[in-house]
């Protein structure tokens, strides 16, 4: 670095300080008379009361830390017929939960009784296929789609395993435990 170089770059500092300066003796009164909102008892007061706070005097405060006082806070009436109302939708939400259950256990028992299974004996010939197994399954009432069967026979690579023979089966088992019935826990 050169004379001409270090004498410029000094100046340079130079100036910025005073620049800081006029600005800082400018702009830093008018920043601290702004006025800050003065506090006074009654501001203090609402704005514990809107957190739920609870004011107290140090002498309270050292009977309460000493263990003489208990604190009882007076609730405002609005907040105990809120309080009231709550219970009360509680109450209400729990009777008709009730009525819920109620219903629905006695559709649960309707069920069960419309419902109870049947059971069917059916007779795998030598010969027959996957498709002549659903069509009788399906006569019988023990499945719905004879397409879905098939492919799910078919996807578990199952047919190979069906046994010839009499097979009891009962209304309302899965395909999956047909298959597993008809051939006899040999389809993986």
């Amino acid at each position: 670095m050169d004379k001409h170089t270090a004498r410029g770059l000094s100046m340079g500092f130079l100036i910025a300080g005073i620049v800081l300066l006029v600005f800082k003796s400018v702009l830093a009164p008018a920043q601290t008379t702004a006025e800050a909102p003065e506090l006074n008892q009654e501001m203090i007061e609402a704005f514990l009361k809107e957190h739920n706070l609870l004011v107290v005097s140090q002498q309270e405060y050292e009977t309460m830390v000493g263990g003489q006082l208990q604190v009882n806070v007076p609730e405002e009436p609005a907040e105990e017929a809120k309080q009231e109302e709550k219970v009360e939708e509680k109450q209400e939400a729990k009777e008709e939960k009730e009525e819920v259950k109620e219903e629905k256990q006695e559709e649960v028992k309707e069920e069960e009784k419309e419902e109870k299974p049947v059971k069917h004996k059916i007779t795998i010939a030598s010969g027959m296929v996957s498709h002549d197994v659903a069509r009788m399954l399906k006569e019988k009432g023990l499945i719905e789609d004879t397409s879905k069967f098939v492919s799910r026979v078919e996807s578990r690579n199952a047919a190979k395993y069906v046994q010839i023979g009499e097979h009891t089966l009962t209304t309302g088992m899965s395909i999956d435990e047909i298959i597993q019935v008809i051939t006899k826990g040999r389809a993986g």
